[in-house]
């Protein structure tokens, strides 16, 4: 390879490179936003639902749901259009979290309509399951965006859900809410913080 071609070499690569860091920022940013806004609607839900079940709220649990359900997605999928239209790459990362995530809200709501409200999935069991769920949906977004942290969060809401499923209570719906804002909000405002400035991408397990 001539010393011309060389530097023409060491400059896509640093152009990738730069690509790449670009749409990490990107991920982190909107991936972090979107936490934010899941995990405070669904830690005032949470806390909503424990107290109309136990008759301090005189609101049926449906309504509850059903208007933190349409909130978060209304919020959610105009926020999701704003950050693919304000991104500066077209973000293949970001549009695998978007399907993961997505993926994840579904999986969640069907445990919701198909298991809570129906009561085949008993009432104090249901925060276990949906913790199970959130964590899976950390570490398959850990290979994509902040690894460590995102781990650390799986590993956090895996502990968490074994533990309401070994001790069911009532009390596990604010055990949840607790969680959503340690576990899901808290960071997602942290990592929306980090926007401007250099993201680790990896994407290997």
């Amino acid at each position: 390879m001539s010393e011309a071609n060389a530097r023409q070499q060491a400059g896509d690569d640093l152009a990738v490179i730069r690509r790449l860091m670009e749409d990490a920022r990107e991920t982190v940013s909107n991936n972090g936003w979107h936490l934010v806004l899941w995990g405070s609607v669904l830690a005032v839900a949470e806390g909503f639902d424990y107290w109309a079940e136990s008759g301090a709220l005189p609101v049926s649990p449906r309504v509850i749901w059903n208007t933190a359900l349409g909130l978060g997605w209304g919020i959610s999928i105009p926020l999701r259009r704003w950050s693919r239209r304000h991104a500066a790459v077209d973000s293949s990362a970001n549009r695998i979290l978007a399907a993961i995530w997505i993926g994840c809200g579904l999986g969640l709501m069907l445990l919701g309509l198909c298991g809570a409200r129906t009561e085949t999935l008993p009432g104090p069991i249901t925060p276990a399951v949906m913790a199970i769920v959130i964590g899976t949906a950390f570490f398959a977004s850990s290979s994509l965006c902040d690894r460590a942290l995102f781990r650390m969060l799986a590993v956090s809401w895996w502990a968490l859900g074994s533990a309401m499923l070994i001790w069911p209570h009532p009390a596990n719906n604010l055990v949840m809410s607790a969680g959503l804002i340690l576990f899901m909000a808290g960071p997602g405002f942290l990592l929306s913080r980090r926007a401007g400035k250099p993201a680790r991408m990896e994407l290997v397990a």
